[in-house]
């Protein structure tokens, strides 16, 4: 009869275990909610900066508005930056505050990121997909599949979730990381990896607006007036929800280098580009451009160009190690103004795809 009784008692606490960790993991819970933004606006920049090696406030220019940095040092959970260290790249020496924004690749997955498992690329999951021949260490990923949107956010979290982020670092998702260091907002580039889908999946745009969407509006139920800025894809600016959801746009190579450095763009390519950036300026949000241009000439003649459209131009190495410049700006053009698109030369060049610029591994 005893034995009897002391099995009972195992079932009876196994019962009990099941059902704690079945409920650890059905009830979601909302991550802490955050005091508003707090700073200057997005449309008040004027001048912007972009560094993901090496950056450090101290080197720095103080009278840059916009930052946008890596969100950590290193390739570990441990090596990222602490919210203190957000706060001085945010304070400048006279005390007045700047945005900073966090890289993010949406688009693609990289392998010098905490989130990477070196057994990857002989079993990768369901959402990886093939190396980018032009940036090794960076992987296309099915951005629409839960997988790789679970390695991004998760605005569903529950009380198994909470308890694996305490055990191991890892699994606590990438927003919520930058969320959590204090930074302004994100910078999300590859959302043009899209087009790198399509002839395989007729829903490849729809999924990247819907992503970026989703991600807005979960990052602002945790802290409202965090900002989102979009890097290239601009034609995913003729979908309205996309451009409601994000506080600015951002452009490389719209003048020069799309196909090799120091090399004109043709006017058909500006124009078609322009004719999507100007939509954002027509809702009164800021457009940011890089141009990776070392001669002189061009880049006054570029930045010229830039002002007339009201666009804020800085340039830099695409490796993006070096110490931001500060680009002199002048008073921006009304978002109506609408300047004749042209190349800053004659030169034409054959259309290829942009290479984004990232941080290497």
């Amino acid at each position: 009869m005893q034995g009897i009784i002391k099995n009972l008692k195992r079932l009876l606490v196994l019962a009990v275990l099941a059902f704690a960790l079945t409920a650890a993991g059905l009830f979601h819970i909302p991550r802490q909610a955050l005091p508003g933004r707090s700073g200057p606006a997005l449309t008040d920049a004027r001048t912007w900066g972009y560094q993901l090696q090496r950056a450090s406030p101290a080197r720095t220019p103080a009278p840059i508005d916009v930052m946008v940095i890596d969100y950590a040092r290193g390739n570990t959970p441990t090596e990222t930056l602490s919210p203190a260290e957000v706060q001085r790249f945010r304070t400048r020496p006279d005390g007045s505050k700047r945005i900073v924004l966090a890289y993010l690749s949406v688009g693609e997955a990289e392998n010098y990121r905490y989130y990477w498992w070196s057994h990857w690329r002989a079993r990768p999951p369901a959402w990886l997909g093939d190396e980018n021949p032009e940036w090794k260490g960076n992987f296309r990923v099915r951005y629409w599949d839960d997988g790789w949107r679970g390695i991004i956010m998760n605005p569903r979290p529950t009380l198994m979730d909470y308890a694996l982020e305490r055990i191991v670092d890892w699994r606590k998702p990438y927003l919520d990381r930058i969320i959590e260091a204090g930074f302004d907002g994100v910078y999300l580039d590859r959302v043009d990896a899209f087009m790198e889908w399509q002839a395989t999946r007729s829903s490849a745009e729809l999924d990247m607006v819907g992503l970026v969407a989703d991600l807005a509006a979960y990052a602002r139920s945790r802290q409202p007036g965090f900002l989102v800025v979009t890097q290239n894809g601009e034609e995913l600016l003729r979908h309205n929800n996309l451009r409601r959801v994000v506080d600015g746009v951002a452009k490389e190579d719209l003048w020069y280098g799309i196909d090799g450095a120091e090399v004109a763009n043709n006017t058909r390519d500006i124009t078609k580009t322009l004719q999507h950036l100007n939509r954002v300026r027509a809702d009164s949000k800021p457009v940011f451009v890089v141009e990776y241009i070392d001669d002189l000439e061009k880049r006054e003649a570029t930045r010229k160009l830039a002002v007339e459209r009201g666009f804020i131009i800085t340039f830099a190495h695409r490796e993006l190690d070096r110490t931001p410049e500060l680009v002199t700006p002048a008073t921006p053009a009304p978002a109506t103004t609408q300047p004749a698109d042209q190349a800053p030369s004659g030169l034409p060049s054959r259309p290829i795809a942009p290479q984004p610029a990232r941080p290497k591994g």
